[in-house]
């Protein structure tokens, strides 16, 4: 299995001691992120973000104090405060007056939030939120076909069949093929064209970006070419207006999924 981070490198101010980490997930925060990946303040949060999610901070736990993390990282009490307030909207920690800053319960944590969600792929998805998202794309993505079948449009079939053909030609390319993926299951959410049911697809794009930084890239390409049969039954349900195998079609996709050795 291949996922976490990779190089590291100093932030940009001379001054800081601030470690600015590469990671995979680089390229999809930046389109899907909350909290954008520059600057002192986005680096600090992405990196504060990390190491609660990841344990290094663990639940109940006070994080070190304004002083210390000034001297440790070589940022502004500024930076350190809005960075908190962040987290803080994010659910991961509480801030109390004379008290410091403590790690919330998991289950306040909004494991909605994009930001969140990459940041426990980047320190090593536990078998547990992996679970959790499969059981929300079985929970969300059949009845999206279903709405997508009776709802679609031309142009939507269009966009669908569009994005499937390019997955169908980019075997083999992990990185291209994955993005036409996220185009085909895009596609198929604004196909709903319930407003707020197209936004979801942003949950489950994290893990289908996911997909190609968890194993190996044999693994991932074969993985890719092993949906096409279950893409292309999704999209026959859908041009021919049929709900009922529509959610057939998506429900084997997912029952398919596996990601290296988070089998289950």
């Amino acid at each position: 299995m291949k996922h976490g981070l990779d190089a590291k490198t100093t932030a940009a101010t001379p001054e800081a001691k601030l470690i600015v980490t590469q990671s995979p997930f680089d390229a999809f925060v930046r389109k899907y992120g909350t909290i954008p990946r520059r600057g002192v303040f986005g680096y600090f949060v992405h990196e504060l973000g990390r190491r609660i999610v990841g344990g290094s901070y663990p639940v109940g736990a006070t994080l070190p104090n304004e002083p210390d993390l000034v001297e440790q990282f070589g940022i502004s009490r500024t930076v350190i405060r809005e960075a908190m307030k962040c987290l803080a909207g994010k659910g991961l920690v509480e801030i109390k007056t004379r008290v410091g800053t403590r790690v919330k319960e998991r289950s306040n944590w909004h494991h909605l939030d994009t930001d969140v969600m990459v940041w426990y792929y980047e320190t090593g998805p536990s078998v547990e939120i992996m679970r959790s998202i499969k059981d929300l794309r079985l929970a969300l993505e059949p009845e999206a076909t279903a709405r997508a079948a009776t709802r679609r449009t031309d142009e939507d079939v269009t966009a669908i069949s569009s994005a499937y053909e390019e997955m169908v030609s980019t075997i083999g390319d992990i990185n291209t093929n994955a993005d036409a993926d996220l185009r085909f299951h895009t596609a198929i959410f604004a196909a709903t064209h319930n407003m707020i049911y197209s936004q979801l697809i942003d949950l489950i794009a994290v893990g289908i970006y996911a997909n190609r930084t968890l194993s190996d890239h044999d693994e991932v390409a074969e993985g890719q070419k092993r949906s096409l049969p279950y893409h292309k039954a999704i999209l026959d349900a859908i041009v021919a207006r049929d709900p009922d195998a529509a959610i057939k079609a998506s429900r084997s996709l997912l029952e398919s999924w596996r990601i290296s050795h988070y089998d289950f």
